[in-house]
């Protein structure tokens, strides 16, 4: 298999990454607070997708709808249950009950949906790139034949699509100023009359909703479980921190590059030792914040 598959394949699941990652550094950045519950709510939009499209059933569009739309809300309630009562006591507070909402949220899905792994029902396409110039260096074959399927281009597509709904949003709306304003600072923005609650609430909704949607693409990847987005949380949290907390900029490149050396890692590392292809990962997130402690696109801090 030559590399450019591999980079295919690291793009993929860059991709439902970054779409994730977004919404838990708007998070952190916002709200400052790390939400390790963030992976259940994957889980949440992955099972309300493949009920809604796989029992009911809807038209796949609608079910992801659906799931986002499930997803943002779970996120607001259990936010204005849990989280906002104590906004004010510090991130440890903060940070220990999102840990403790994570494990009751896994365990009540498991308790409801069983053990069991669930499919989305899709119509899988193939395209072949099969006449594609032989170049190698040394035993590495860098193109070869290439092939993507139409689930993978749903995927790499969705993701294009949120970037650049993100970007608008940030840039040409004032919902999206005022989030920046208040990322930059609470109190100045608190002053100049923005409304910092309604920001919130509209962060947490945002972040919800994409981790309905990165929940329904993994599981069209894959398959659904209890433990779906536990799964995938760690590799969310180094994306997000690779990037710059904070960032969703950060979070889109950091994702990528995970994405893509998870997949070159399983691909090359000896057959014994892709079980270790997120540990690959993780070391590249330590050289980075060795080199750059802010991450890629985070600022530095400076003394008053």
């Amino acid at each position: 298999m030559g590399l450019a598959q591999n980079i295919v394949f690291g793009l993929v699941t860059g991709s439902y990454i970054a779409i994730a990652a977004i919404g838990f550094t708007l998070i952190y950045g916002i709200v400052n607070m790390i939400n390790f519950a963030y992976g259940e709510y994957l889980t949440i939009g992955a099972f309300v997708g493949v009920v809604t499209a796989g029992m009911l059933p809807l038209p796949l569009p609608i079910a992801v709808l659906i799931a986002m739309l499930a997803g943002g809300l779970a996120s607001l309630i259990l936010a204005r249950v849990l989280f906002t009562p104590i906004n004010n006591t510090g991130p440890v507070p903060m940070l220990l009950t999102s840990i403790g909402l994570g494990l009751v949220l896994r365990n009540a899905i498991r308790l409801t949906a069983g053990r069991s792994s669930r499919y989305f029902n899709t119509q899988t396409a193939t395209f072949r790139f099969e006449n594609l110039p032989d170049f190698s260096i040394g035993s590495v074959n860098l193109l070869g034949e290439l092939f993507v399927t139409s689930q993978q281009l749903v995927v790499i597509g969705s993701a294009v699509i949120v970037f650049l709904t993100l970007h608008t949003l940030l840039t040409r709306t004032d919902i999206g100023i005022a989030m920046r304003a208040m990322s930059d600072d609470e109190n100045l923005a608190r002053i100049r009359g923005i409304d910092t609650q309604m920001i919130r609430d509209s962060v947490w909704i945002l972040a919800g909703v994409l981790a309905g949607l990165a929940g329904v693409l993994i599981g069209i990847q894959t398959n659904v479980s209890a433990g779906t987005g536990f799964n995938h949380i760690l590799q969310i949290l180094a994306a997000a921190i690779l990037g710059g907390a904070g960032s969703p900029y950060g979070a889109i490149a950091g994702s990528y590059i995970i994405g893509i050396v998870l997949a070159l890692s399983v691909a090359f590392l000896p057959s014994g030792m892709t079980g270790i292809s997120s540990a690959v990962a993780f070391l590249l997130l330590i050289i980075v914040l060795l080199i750059k402690p802010s991450g890629i696109a985070g600022q530095e801090v400076r003394e008053a």
